[in-house]
């Protein structure tokens, strides 16, 4: 049995990769990164059913909580390392062997497999893209990913019109 309490304190004290190369000293750790994650999946799936869709939110919930989970094993490499292996296959082998009990949970975000998955995902890349948004403020360069970011949100066509109010909150400003 996987000793959650050192996954917890693994992804707690684990900085995104990504960002100490960027320059940013006191980086976003994983655990950070993650509950920015559950809670705009929660508010988005909420926002969601208030439009008079049926999102389960304690299923976009899990999935949020689980899907860094593989980076307590494996850390969180930068993107020059996920580019060169098979990123998805080594999380889901990690997912099989140390949390067999949430691999589908995983697989619906991996995947997007469904709704769930597809909201977790968005809301992944706009936590990312929020922080981007914080670090530029900073001082720190991340308008190439700002831009990015904004891109591949654009392409969840069914999500993208929650887009503008995280914007306006967290990327004052912003002309990608």
């Amino acid at each position: 049995m996987t000793d959650l309490l050192a996954v917890a304190d693994t992804l707690c004290k684990t900085p995104r990769v990504g960002w100490l190369q960027r320059g940013v000293g006191d980086a976003e750790t994983v655990c950070a990164h993650s509950l920015l994650v559950i809670l705009l999946a929660g508010e988005i799936a909420a926002r969601l059913n208030a439009e008079g869709a049926d999102v389960d939110l304690a299923e976009v919930l899990a999935v949020a909580a689980v899907h860094d989970l593989a980076e307590a094993v494996l850390g969180h490499p930068g993107r020059e390392v996920r580019d060169r292996l098979r990123w998805e296959e080594v999380e889901e082998d990690v997912f099989r062997r140390e949390f067999p009990h949430l691999a589908e949970l995983f697989r619906w975000y991996r995947y997007e497999t469904n709704t769930v998955g597809r909201i977790v995902a968005f809301a992944d890349k706009l936590a990312t893209l929020i922080r981007a948004c914080r670090y530029r403020q900073l001082g720190h360069h991340t308008d190439d990913l700002i831009r990015g970011l904004h891109k591949k949100l654009l392409a969840y066509d069914d999500l993208a019109h929650l887009l503008d109010y995280y914007l306006t909150q967290y990327c004052p400003g912003l002309t990608p």
